[in-house]
């Protein structure tokens, strides 16, 4: 009778399998390696522009950071000569700030504080300018101001039309409820101005549509609105 011999424990194409990805893994090395070796001047110019984007990037950032810290310490200087008393050089000072740190956050700061110097010395022209001189957006931290600042150089300047539009931005987009209502007293001040009293008391009735009840500013829009009421009639 013949002896069985041993049956073997799992398949031959289970066993080759740890011996077909070894082989299949150098061969992907060897192949890498041609390829490296290939294209060697390839490789050393990619390095070299990858060092250089990397080096004027670094460069980029370290010399933002110092334009950044020397523009807060410019402009607290020029706050400082205005708090002493003297505007004409703030004016000056500012002026030649906002050339060499236009491209700052601190920018619209500058700029919103020339304009208050020029319309404190009555030139509405010259505010206006100095608030084209940035770019602040209605729901810019310093929109509003800005905006109202316009609206103020505009009115000053007999623009009143302009002015009122101007206004009216603000009461439609602002963020913050309390300047939606003093931009539409703003702007109803325009309309009486040009005689539209009946314009003028729909936006009183706005102003006191979005006040409390016992807010202690009703009582002065409740005037303007009876005056408005009765002059539109």
């Amino acid at each position: 009778m013949s002896k069985r011999r041993p049956q073997q424990s799992g398949s031959k194409g289970s066993s080759r399998k740890p011996a077909d990805s070894d082989d299949a893994f150098i061969a992907g090395v060897l192949e890498l390696g041609h390829w490296a070796r290939a294209n060697q001047k390839k490789l050393i110019g990619f390095g070299v522009a990858l060092a250089v984007v990397l080096v004027v990037t670094v460069s980029y950032a370290s010399q933002r950071e110092r334009q950044m810290q020397e523009a807060g310490v410019q402009l607290e200087r020029i706050q400082t000569t205005l708090a002493v008393g003297d505007p004409d050089a703030a004016k000056v000072g500012l002026s030649q700030y906002l050339e060499q740190f236009g491209n700052t956050p601190y920018a619209g700061e500058a700029a919103l504080l020339l304009a208050e110097l020029y319309l404190e010395t009555e030139q509405p022209e010259l505010a206006l300018r100095a608030l084209e001189r940035v770019s602040l957006g209605v729901r810019d931290p310093l929109g509003p101001q800005a905006l109202t600042l316009r609206g103020r150089a505009q009115e000053m300047a007999g623009a009143l039309q302009e002015a009122e539009a101007t206004y009216l931005t603000i009461a439609r987009d602002a963020s913050m409820s309390f300047e939606r209502r003093a931009a539409r007293r703003d702007a109803a001040r325009m309309r009486e101005a040009r005689g539209d009293y009946a314009g003028a008391a729909e936006l009183y009735r706005e102003v006191l549509a979005d006040l409390e009840t016992g807010d202690p500013e009703r009582g002065l829009v409740e005037m303007r609105l009876a005056e408005a009421e009765a002059r539109a009639r």
